[in-house]
């Protein structure tokens, strides 16, 4: 079966892995492997066993295995000796996501010139878009993951997962077959059994048609926030913290209002959950004539003299 092309591989980089041992990420570290040679690359295989279950263990120990039959660099660990300050206070996968970027991240700092390689797919990237759309998201969301985004590569999305599937039979490789993929309590897993299989009876072009429009949804929000940058620069007072025209601001499209509140809010590495009632909860403010300050949350808060404000 002639295989898709992945991702151009930066050359003469370290390239950590998210291993798991499951069919995705197995595929990518011998596809990798295959260019370690051509690109001058160094490959470092990352595993996090996340300990919630029994057998977990041992697929540390499996993967670690294939690393060593592969020459390949293994760093495997638990997820309870990964240093954070984060608390889980939302989904369980969620938490689990943050702690395997901290882990990946850690390692990053061993090396050189090094990019962090996750193994998601075009079925994934898929999966993504009703997921977000399902719980309501922004046109970030909606854009689906970026192939290379800082550190991140996914060398995977134009590939699909009937290819890996396939690639693995063929040359009979063995793999970790997570039985917690196939459990409906995951809304992932119920789009994944229940949803996506359904689309090519409705049309046949379907699920291309939405990958297509995620590519347009990703390069409007990309003009975005080149506009809000420039938007930005063109009513700024003043920098550290950032300064901005009331009058100006409030001259703005709300989308504009509301994207440039978002980056002086990560800016000031505030704590918040984006919405559009705390948006129009601080351009309420700045239309007051009285108020100067205005408390967002108990670290951070609006500020403002009679012709600008800040977050800070």
């Amino acid at each position: 079966m002639m295989q898709t092309a992945i991702l151009h591989i930066p050359h003469n980089s370290s390239i950590i892995v998210g291993f798991s041992g499951g069919p995705d990420s197995l595929y990518l570290l011998l596809r990798l492997k295959e260019l370690e040679k051509s690109h001058n690359i160094m490959l470092i295989a990352a595993h996090l066993d996340h300990e919630w279950r029994t057998e977990s263990a041992q697929e540390l120990a499996w993967c670690k295995e294939i690393c060593e039959k592969l020459s390949i660099k293994f760093v495997g660990k638990k997820a309870s000796l990964v240093t954070t300050t984060k608390v889980l206070n939302g989904s369980k996968e969620e938490f689990a996501r943050y702690l395997r970027r901290s882990f990946f991240e850690d390692i990053a700092k061993e090396y050189n010139n090094p990019f962090i390689a996750l193994a998601h797919h075009k079925d994934d990237q898929l999966e993504n878009f009703f997921i977000r759309l399902s719980r309501g998201t922004s046109l970030q969301g909606l854009s689906g993951m970026k192939k290379r985004d800082g550190m991140y590569i996914r060398p995977l999305l134009d590939i699909t997962k009937e290819e890996i599937l396939q690639y693995l039979h063929d040359k009979k490789i063995d793999y970790i077959d997570d039985p917690t993929n196939k459990s409906l309590s995951f809304l992932r897993n119920r789009i994944r059994q229940q949803l996506t299989p359904i689309l090519p009876s409705i049309d046949s072009r379907l699920s291309s048609h939405i990958l297509k429009t995620m590519e347009h949804i990703a390069s409007v929000n990309d003009f975005l926030k080149e506009t809000t940058l420039e938007s930005i620069e063109a009513i700024k007072v003043s920098n550290d913290p950032i300064k901005l025209d009331i009058s100006k601001f409030l001259a703005l499209h709300t989308v504009l209002q509301q994207r440039i509140l978002l980056h002086l809010l990560i800016s000031a590495r505030a704590h918040f959950t984006p919405s559009s009632a705390l948006f129009s909860e601080i351009v309420t403010f700045l239309k007051r004539a009285k108020s100067k300050e205005h408390a967002i949350h108990r670290t951070y808060k609006v500020i403002k003299d009679k012709k600008s404000f800040c977050i800070a």
